[in-house]
């Protein structure tokens, strides 16, 4: 089956990049999307039919509508057979567009932000984007969504057979495989907990930097806002190394792979909207130690390797971490358990055969 993929939000360079280049090469299909989305990846370039469209941000609907047509239309002559549009949250509002002879699939990865009722962006647009989804669910598009909670989110306004829940990819199944056997690398560098990815109050990192304030040395790959002055002020003996701003994949890897705990103490309102913590499953993909906060729970499998601590329990959120640094070596060797299950949920030729599986079915 052949695929082409879509997505025009310039300004986004992690998961977006991530997810439409790690499906594009994996398929070795077209990629509709800015120039930027390629920077820094210059091995998947020659696996891909990239087609530059013009960068689009949130209330640009008539730019992402150009975008769609032209690229549905270029799809189209390529001779793919599914079109799958990775933005769905945000460029809705520049829906219907005619699909052609194209199957569609739109991701969803925030359903309860669709209606605006959680502010942002969607709060702003004046279309009905419930009579646009009851539209596209009576045709022939289907909606993947990526939890349990999106898929009953998505299940409120969308029939049965057009909802499909598959799990976020985050590596190759051979990137998989090469991280659960790499040796464990003993080294002189003092142990450090990860938090991966900005640094947000949902994600419960003024928590994580109390749990620490003294501890463990915390690394922060990703920006936060004031640190410096933040983590003085309040947090004087934590220990934290900060990397603001964007963090290549390469970099983020090294990261992963090095730190003795990977933290995600996040906050109930993370899990309000539906969204799956695609820096969870990067973890997840090297079989570490890891730390959740319930809201979580759900996108974890059952795994002595990780960890979960009530939501804002500071107290219980330091007993993990110091779990985490004691047995090291004993919870990564339990991690070993969740190389299957990773291949199952979260690599992109997995994706790929059950989107494939699910416009077969329908």
């Amino acid at each position: 089956m052949r695929f082409a993929f879509f997505d025009d939000y310039c300004h986004e360079r992690g998961h977006h990049p991530d997810l439409l280049m790690g499906l594009g090469t994996a398929a070795g299909a077209p990629v509709y999307c800015p120039p930027s989305y390629l920077e820094g990846r210059s091995a998947d370039r020659r696996r891909v039919e990239h087609v530059p469209v013009t960068g689009s941000r949130q209330g640009l609907a008539s730019v992402t509508r150009r975008n769609l047509e032209a690229s549905l239309a270029d799809a189209s002559a390529r001779g793919c057979e599914v079109f799958v549009n990775l933005f769905f949250d945000e460029n809705w509002d520049s829906l219907p567009v005619a699909p052609g002879p194209l199957r569609v699939i739109h991701a969803l990865h925030r359903p309860a932000e669709l209606t605006g009722e959680l502010g942002g962006v969607n709060a702003e647009k004046t279309g009905d984007v419930r009579g646009l989804l009851k539209q596209l669910g009576e045709g022939r598009d289907l909606f993947v969504v990526h939890t349990v909670t999106g898929e009953r989110q998505a299940l409120d306004w969308l029939p049965r057979d057009v909802v499909v829940r598959v799990g976020w990819p985050a590596a190759t199944a051979a990137e998989v495989r090469e991280r659960f056997a790499a040796p464990r690398r003993d080294t002189d560098e003092e142990p450090y907990v990860l938090l991966v990815g900005e640094a947000l109050d949902y994600k419960g990192f003024h928590h994580l930097l109390e749990a620490v304030n003294p501890g463990p040395r915390l690394r922060i790959a990703g920006n936060l806002a004031n640190g410096e002055e933040l983590i003085a002020r309040r947090y004087p003996r934590a220990r934290v190394d900060w990397e603001p701003g964007w963090i290549t994949r390469e970099r983020m890897h090294r990261l992963i792979e090095g730190a003795a705990v990977v933290a995600f103490p996040y906050l109930d309102e993370f899990a309000a909207h539906g969204g799956v913590s695609a820096a969870l499953v990067q973890a997840l993909t090297f079989g570490k130690a890891i730390v959740v906060s319930e809201p979580l729970a759900p996108q974890v499998p059952v795994s002595e390797a990780i960890m979960t601590v009530p939501t804002g329990d500071v107290r219980a959120l330091r007993a993990a971490i110091a779990r985490g640094m004691d047995h090291r070596a004993v919870l990564e060797d339990a991690a070993q358990d969740l190389r299957e299950y990773v291949l199952r949920e979260h690599t992109y030729e997995g994706h790929l055969e059950q989107m494939s599986q699910a416009v077969a079915g329908r």
